[in-house]
């Protein structure tokens, strides 16, 4: 009977350990793709591209009630002013297929559909869509907001594996420690 004090304050530090890690992996508006490079599409260009041409995304957790904004930034320059629309009539999530691909060979001009949502740009010339874009969502007056990086190249390197968040793995970790902290004391309190 003298440890139930401790085993409160490790169980109680657990879950809010847990819960605080749960948090940190549920943001609100979430922007997803599905490659984080794509290469140029060689063609021929009269129908739709193959898959592994086209980015593919994913959004959630938008407020149905607030405006969409979206904006497009090709190496850091921002293609077009920011487009404001009325959210997507759907529940959560909207999956845009085919967002947006580049086809290998120069042509005057290519418009993207860039987001679903009504958002077009126009590039000049085909070689200027090569790089790295960054395609912003976000809703004005909230804290929703959430942004996505790809790149289109003409061949893309091997993709480096996926790293979480240090934070987020150290809350998790502590609180399954303090779990089986507490779990401990229950094992010896019964023998």
């Amino acid at each position: 009977m003298s440890k139930s004090w401790l085993r409160g304050i490790l169980l109680g530090a657990s879950l809010t350990l847990l819960l605080a890690s749960g948090v940190a992996l549920a943001q609100t508006l979430t922007v997803v793709i599905d490659q984080d490079c794509v290469e140029c599409w060689p063609g021929p260009y009269e129908g739709e591209p193959p898959d592994e041409y086209v980015i593919v995304l994913t959004m959630d957790g938008w407020d149905s009630g607030e405006t969409i904004c979206t904006r497009t930034h090709l190496n850091g320059e921002p293609l077009s002013p920011a487009n404001c629309g009325d959210p997507p009539s759907e529940d959560p999530p909207l999956t845009i297929d085919p967002f947006f691909w580049v086809p290998c060979a120069p042509q005057d001009a290519i418009t993207a559909q860039l987001s679903g949502l009504g958002s077009e740009v126009q590039i000049d010339l085909i070689e200027a869509a090569y790089g790295e874009w960054k395609w912003r969502v976000w809703q004005p007056g909230t804290d929703n907001a959430d942004s996505v990086t790809f790149r289109f190249a003409e061949v893309c390197e091997v993709e480096e594996e996926f790293v979480p968040e240090p934070g987020t793995v150290l809350l998790l970790g502590s609180g399954l420690v303090g779990l089986a902290g507490y779990a401990s004391l229950r094992w010896r309190n019964k023998k």
